[in-house]
Parts: C-alpha cells; structure tokens; sequence
C-alpha cells in the first residue's frame, strides 16, 4: 500500500510544472528527483547520473557558499526558507538572467532522521514582466518629464542589468544626434543628421555600466571598424558571439577584476529617431535581420559578455524595445529644448503683445504648455476679477480665484485642462451662461486657440471671453418662435406617425399570424376573383392537388407572384368531392356561396394529389362587406384534416376490433354461465368446475386484454410508473424461461439463450422488462417455422473497449417471413391493426397454456397492442426499441438497458458474485 502512494506520489510530481528534489538532511546526497528538475539539471551539470551523488561535490563554489548555509540552517533549526524570486545567471546564454521561487523545508523520514524538500518554480515570466512595466513606467515618467538624457539613458541600462544580468552595455550616440542649445531650430538638427557618409563623424559614449575608464573619453570615428558605423550602413540589429572572428573591429574595453579587456561577444542595437506611427507600423517585435532602410540613425545600445556566446531571441527582443525608448528619449531632449528656446523668444516679444493685449476689448487669456496663467489683459482682469497674483498660478487655481463663475461644470467634473486643451485642438467655441455680471445676466462666448511654432510644435494656448449677451437674447427670441411652430408641426405629424404605426404593427401581426397558421388563408375579391392576400401554407396546399405556383421551391417568392392572379380559374379545374363520394362542383363550393351569396360556408372536401394520394380538407369561407353593405372580397380557409381523418378511420377500426375481441370471452363466460343455471339440465360436480373454470379463465382474459388497453393510456399520456431496481441478468433469464416453459414445451420450437461474457447488473422495472421480453418471445414463437429455434442474445456495451460495461444489448430474432418496410412503419402505431390482423390463432400450438396466461396478466393474445406498449417502455427507460427485417429474412427487436450503478459494498459483493457465477442459456 505504501508503495503505491509513492508510486502516485512520484506520477503526480512528475507532471507538475516546478522543480521537485528530495535530499539526506545529514549528508545532502540527492534522493529524488521529478522529471522537470531532472531536465533543468541536465542543462546545467555534466553528471549523467544525479540520484545518489552528494550536493556538495556538484555546486560550483560560488553557487555552494551561497546555498549549503541555507540547507544547513534548515536542517539543523527545521524553520521552512522561501525566496520569492532568486536571480540565476546560469542560462544565460539561452535565456539570459532567470528567476526563480525556491522553498526548503525538513520533513521526517522516520523517528530518528530528516529529509529535506526543495521545491523549484520557474518564475521568470512574471518578474520579467513585472520589471518591465515598472521599467517602462519609470522611463515614460522620465521622458514625460524635464530629466535629463543621461538619466534615461542611464535607467535603460540599469533595467537591462535587472532583467537579464547584462552587467557590461552601453549607450553611444552620434555627434549631433542631441541638438545644442545654440542651434536655432530643430530643422538644423534633422540636417545635420542626415549629411552624407563621406563626411567624417564620431561617437560619444552617452551613458554605460561596466566599462574600463578608459572607454569614458572615447570618441572614435564612425565608420567599419566601429560596429555603429556598420548598424549605421545596414540599419539592423548585429549580433557577434565571438569577437575574436573580427579582431579588425575596434570595441570598448571592459572593467574585468581591476584590468581593461576585450569583451568576448557583443550585441549591438541601432537607436532609430522615432517618427509619428513607427510603432504601429512596424510593432515591437522586429526581426535581427530586418532592416529599416531610409530611418535616420542617432547611436546604438550595445551588450557586451567577457566570454564567447550566443544571445537569446528574448535578449535581442528586450534591447530593441530599449532602443525605441532611447530614441524618444533623445527626441524629447530635442523637443524639451525647442520649448525653452521658443519660451524665450516668447519672453522678448511679451512686451510688444502686451500693447496689442490691452486693445483687444475682450478678454484674452494666455497660457503656457502647461497650463499655467502666463499673461491676461485689463478685459480679463475685469470680466474676472483677477489679480496680478495669479500669475503663474496653473488654470484650476486660477479659475478657483474668479469673481465669475466661468467653466464651473468643469471644475466640478475635475478634467479642467483636458477637457480645455480638447476644445483647443478641435476649435470648439463655448457659451457661458452668467447669472451675474456687471448686475446683470450675461452670455460668454469662449474661444480657445493653440499657439505653434514654425515647426507645428504648441508653445501656448489663448482663451477669448466675448460678451455676446444681446446676440443671444436675439437668437433666443427667434429660436422661440421656431420652437413654438415646430411644435405644433410636430402634434401634428406625431397624430399621422401614431396612426402609421398602429397599422403597420397591425400589418406586421396580421403578417406574422397568417404565416404562423397551420391552415392556408387567402383573400379573394368579390369582382374578378383575383388574389388580394395568400399565405406560404396555402401556397403549400395548393401545390400539393396541381396548382401552378412558380417557383415551386420558393413558398416566400410563389406568395409574392400569386398575387393577382385569377383564382377561380386556377380552382375550376380541380375536382372535388364530398364525404360521400360525390363530385362537387365548384359553383357548390363555399368559396363561390360566400362570393355570389354573401354566406359564410363550410365544406368537408377530398380530392387527388399530384402522387396519387388522396388528400382531405376542411374549406371555410366568408364574405367581407364594403362600406356600402356590397360583399367586396370573401376571407377562404383551408384546413388539411387527412391525417385527422385516417386516425379516426384507425380509431374506428380499433374499436371495432377491441369490441370483437371483448365479445369473445364475454360469450364464452355467458354461455357457461347459462348453462349453469338452466334447471332442467343436472351437472355434476365436476362439471361445474369445469364451466366456472372456463368463465374464470376467461375473466383473466378480459382482465389482460383490459390491461393492455389502460397500458396504452398510459403510454400515449406519458403516465407510466417505474419501479427502478438492480436487475441480476441470471435472476431475469431464469425467471423468463419458467414463465415462457409451457410455450416452449407446445410449440414445437426451441429458445437458445446467448450471453457474451460476463453481465452487470441492469437498471428498469423487473416486471415491465419482464413483459416486454415475453411480448417479443411470444411474437417470436408465432412467427418462426416449427422446429426451429427463435434467440435471445445478451451482450454488453461499452463506449470504448478498455472502459466497463456502461449498457446490455437484448436482442430477440426469429426466422420467419420477416416484415416489410410498409409494415414496419405502421407495426408500433396505437391504432394499427396490422399485429392484430396478422397474428395467429389462439388454438395454433404454440400459444401459452392457461395456466401460464393466467400467472402474465399482461399477456393477451387479442389486444394486438404488445409492440405499441413494448416501445413505450422501453422509451420510459431511456431506450428505443429498434427492429431490423425484410422480407424472407425474419425479424431481430433489440433495446438497451444501462447497468446499475452500484453504490454500497453489499451491492458490490452481490453483483460480483452473479457475475462470477455467470450464467449460460
């Protein structure tokens, strides 16, 4: 038993996704371990074999003065360690620096020694993401702000030395890729970065981890033997992973142990200058080997490793992310110094605009980029109430400060220069209710205007506050009368669109109706006959005597092409005739009487499809009157009652066979009766017995026949009760050939009893299933030739061969003269009489004894309603009572049951045994 907990023990920890290993708490040699750890391992140890060894002779020293501390304190205090996120450089070169939660924690092997679990889980994933949000928010806070490009540029390095381990990297930039402040324009920038190759260039070193001294002053020119000049020529990522292999290609030299030296491979990423829709165009991911023709290059971010190696796919895909986020970061140095060069333009200029300001008589606001109040007008100052105080204040506080409450909605809502800045760039123009200003109400019209630069760049906004109270009580005053008008308009126009949309409504459900209505409907007018009004139903019926309607497949389109047509034309030619048998014109049929009479009528009608069959309807006609009492059109209504009418031609028969057959034993039980009680005839005692025997017998007959007949009720009302039990197949075989003994023994046929394999045991109503397998023996024994053999086979079910037993097939098969396919489709019908006319007698050998008829009281041999209850027992099990004949071939009726479902030890130990017992017919 504790072999198979550790045999499912190690199953479970060899598919769960983290490292498992079990070691001696004393000694540290290695126990166990699951799959994954085993896997990891074989990329880091040569060892082929690890069970066994001894932890301390396979850890490198770093790695053991760093680990066996911990493995001895929890041996030794048995307090669990976990450490969330271990940094392991060990994969570098196929996946760069990895994280990993690791828990050691002392178990007791037994009473006197401990082992210790170590439990891996490979968390790089989640911290790589997490660094890299936190990485992505700290460089976009940086660039959104005024720090300087080495800060970002520093920060970028720093985040790549936490996510991968790269220790060595740097940043260099071309000269000129970071505009002076002299220059005059961005323009000169962009000029001077696009000049032409042959024109000498260098790099400067703009921000680095790792490097020797010596590297800090280095500004080699820019051409092959300097991997940017190469990235400058090929636009793409290049990646060495043996530097030896160029010794022609000069490289910074790395701090190693207080020594400079040559780093031994090197990736190198181009910093493109970012330009509106590079993103989105391009995405993040990029391939090493895509190049990026005509995107001006402004440096690189290169990673360098002291030994010879590969970078991995995440590594490259990291640094060209990087290497975008440096690009706006030299591109908001360019953006942050264009700002401050245009500010002080704008701050020598400020005095002639103060003169045109104070002219303007409206009040003029200007505020800086950031929204902060620059410079106002004596208009402002008035409409306002401001001071000189202001000044500087940023537009909330501002606004907070006014003696008129301006953009008081917005200041509610707390988006005041979102809101402001989005009216600006789309150039929404506001009208400001006052309630009051300068004693009175007051409308203020609000303009807002970015200011740009020559390059399009926004170095102020403009509010304009104009007084436009009396434009608007005038617009007001007309907008009123408008107003008045159009609502009478609109009372008026809402009475006609009401009307409209009751009729249509009443349209769309009188549509709906005709078309949901099992009966055909057709409007006819009254003057030429011509179609007003037909649904697909009637189309359907119509179609089905001979009418021509096109298309014939499309019942829609053939509604839409009847209308018009001349529908007495179309019906003249279509015989009819009544119940009796007799033709009937069309001058006598309802639809005519309703047209020329005024009558509403009703007809029961027969006539001939178009294959041949004969098809019944119920027509009902009515007139519709005009205004001035004339029948305008007639309503016709076609109800096909075929199979209404074979059902009560079926119901019919039924209960004229059910009334022969009760009249059978009920003679047979009066005339013994009557001879019983005539006095001039003396009976001996024997005699008696006999006759009231004979009477009983045939009670029970009447009784069964009564039986079947509430059992059918049953079934069709879906009222059958089951009494649900465990049903052992030996039990029920054994029982089934003690009731059908006698028949077997007067048949002159023979019962061969198959079982494949061993059953389970089954779920139903014994004594319904009991039933149903004497009706289809019974059925079987009246059909097979004498001398031969009718088979019940058992077998199991299983919904794929290594499962259990899931259900047990019954099959009962006989060689008679087999059943045809018309047959087959009525054979299990209520009121077919099919089974009832094509049984045999009751003297035929064969039949059950009256002994066995009298101990199956649902055993009748004149209902011919077995198969009919068969069926609806074996759907109330959840089954279908299936049945495979021809003609010649005799007949196999089969159905499933599902095996129990056993749920207490008894029931187990009770259904192993019969199993075990078997039984074999």
């Amino acid at each position: 038993m504790q072999s198979g907990r550790v045999e499912q023990l190690s199953y479970m920890l060899d598919h769960v996704p983290m490292g498992a290993a079990l070691l001696d708490a004393t000694t540290l040699h290695i126990l166990y371990l699951n799959a994954y750890l085993r896997v990891l391992c074989a990329e880091t140890s040569a060892q082929p074999e690890l069970i066994g060894q001894t932890l301390t002779t396979l850890l490198t020293p770093p790695m053991a003065a760093r680990i066996l501390p911990m493995l001895e304190k929890v041996s030794k205090d048995g307090d669990r360690i976990e450490y969330a996120e271990l940094p392991y450089e060990g994969f570098l070169e196929s996946r760069g620096r990895t994280y990993w939660r690791i828990s050691i924690e002392r178990i007791a092997s037994n009473a006197d020694s401990y082992l210790l679990m170590i439990m891996v889980e490979d968390v790089t994933d989640k911290v790589r993401s997490r660094l890299h949000l936190n990485a992505i928010d700290a460089i976009s806070s940086a660039l959104a702000g005024p720090s300087s490009l080495h800060s970002v540029l520093d920060r970028i390095l720093q985040v790549l030395q936490e996510m991968f381990g790269s220790k060595r990297c740097a940043v260099f930039l071309l000269d000129n890729s970071v505009p002076t402040p002299d220059l005059r324009s961005i323009k000169e920038t962009e000029d001077a970065l696009s000049t032409s190759n042959d024109q000498p260039r260098s790099a400067t070193v703009a921000a680095q981890h790792g490097l020797h001294p010596s590297a800090l002053d280095w500004h080699p020119l820019v051409d092959d033997r300097l991997l940017l000049g190469q990235a400058l020529q090929q636009r793409r990522t290049l990646l060495i992973p043996d530097t030896s292999l160029i010794p022609e290609v000069e490289l910074p030299l790395l701090w190693h142990q207080g020594q400079p030296r040559r780093p031994g491979s090197v990736l190198c990423v181009p910093i493109f200058e970012p330009h509106p829709g590079s993103v989105q165009q391009r995405g993040l991911q990029r391939a090493v080997s895509e190049p990026r023709p005509g995107d001006i290059v402004l440096g690189s971010i290169e990673v360098y490793h002291r030994r010879a190696r590969d970078f991995s796919a995440e590594e490259v895909t990291l640094l060209e992310r990087f290497a975008q986020q440096a690009g706006l970061a030299i591109q908001n140095a360019r953006m942050i110094r264009s700002i401050d060069r245009w500010a002080r333009a704008a701050s020598r200029q400020a005095r002639q605009k103060e003169n045109m300001m104070q002219a303007i008589p409206n009040g003029v606001v200007i505020y800086d980029p950031r929204w902060r109040v620059a410079d106002f007008n004596q208009a402002a100052r008035q409409l306002l109430g401001w001071s000189d105080d202001v000044l500087g204040l940023p537009i909330v506080e501002a606004l907070k400060r006014s003696q008129t409450p301006l953009h008081k909605e917005l200041l509610e809502q707390g988006q005041v220069i979102e809101a402001i800045e989005q009216r600006a760039l789309t150039g929404q123009v506001d009208e400001l209710k006052v309630p009051s200003w300068e004693g009175r109400p007051a409308t203020i019209r609000c303009s807002y205007t970015p200011i740009r630069d020559e390059l399009g760049d926004i170095f102020a906004f403009i509010i304009i506050y104009h007084d436009v109270t009396e434009e608007v009580a005038a617009r007001e005053k007309i907008e009123a009368e408008v107003v008045a008008r159009t609502a009478e308009l609109k009372q008026r126009n809402l009475a006609l669109q009401q009307a409209k949309a009751a009729q249509e409504l009443s349209n769309a459900r009188m549509a709906l109706l005709l078309e949901q209505l099992p009966s055909g409907v057709l409007l006819i007018n009254a003057h030429n006959s011509h179609i007003e009004m037909i649904n697909q139903h009637a189309i359907h019926l119509l179609q089905q005597i001979g009418v021509a309607f096109e298309p014939a497949h499309d019942l829609e389109e053939a509604c839409k092409r009847a209308i018009g047509r001349n529908f007495t034309e179309l019906l003249r030619p279509i015989h009819f005739a009544t119940p009796s048998g007799a033709p009937l014109p069309y001058e006598e049929q309802p639809l005519w009487q309703a047209l020329t009479t005024g009558q509403t009528c009703e007809a029961e009608l027969h006539t001939i499809r178009k294959d041949g069959q004969i098809v019944h309807w119920l027509v009902n006609a009515a007139p519709l009157y005009t205004l001035e009492g004339q029948v305008g059109s007639a309503i016709l209504v076609i109800q096909e009652i075929t199979r209404i009418k074979a059902l009560e031609r079926a119901r019919e028969d039924f209960f004229t066979t059910m009334a022969h057959e009760l009249k059978t034993p009920l003679a047979n039980i009066r005339a013994h009766l009557s001879a019983l009680l005539t006095h001039d005839l003396e009976w001996s005692r024997e005699e008696q017995q006999d006759f009231l025997q004979t009477a009983d017998e045939q009670v029970d007959r009447l009784v069964g026949m009564i039986n079947h007949f509430l059992d059918a009720s049953r079934v069709e009302a879906g009222a059958l009760r089951l009494e649900q039990e465990a049903i052992l197949i030996p039990e029920l075989v054994e029982d089934l050939q003690d009731r059908l003994e006698a028949l077997i023994a007067s048949s002159r046929r023979s019962l061969e009893i198959e079982i494949t394999g061993p059953l389970p045991a089954v779920q139903g109503d014994y004594e319904l299933i009991m039933s149903v397998l004497i009706n289809l023996l019974s059925n079987a024994f009246r059909y097979a030739p004498e001398g031969d053999a009718v088979e019940l086979r058992l077998e199991p079910l299983s919904p794929t061969p290594h499962q259990a037993t899931s259900s047990v097939l019954f099959l009962v098969t006989d060689h008679g003269p087999g059943i045809s396919q018309e047959q087959q489709a009525a054979l299990f019908t209520r009121f077919s009489t099919f089974a009832a006319m094509s049984r045999p007698s009751i003297d035929r050998p064969g039949q059950p004894t009256t002994e066995r008829q009298v101990r199956s009281s649902r055993w009748s041999p004149a209902t011919g309603l077995g198969l009919y209850i068969s069926r609806g027992i074996i759907e109330a099990h959840q089954s279908k009572l299936l049945l495979t004949s021809s003609p010649g071939q005799g007949a196999t009726f089969g159905f499933t049951l599902p095996a129990f479902p056993v749920k207490s030890s008894a029931d187990t130990m009770e259904v192993e045994r019969m199993e075990k017992d078997g039984y074999t017919g």
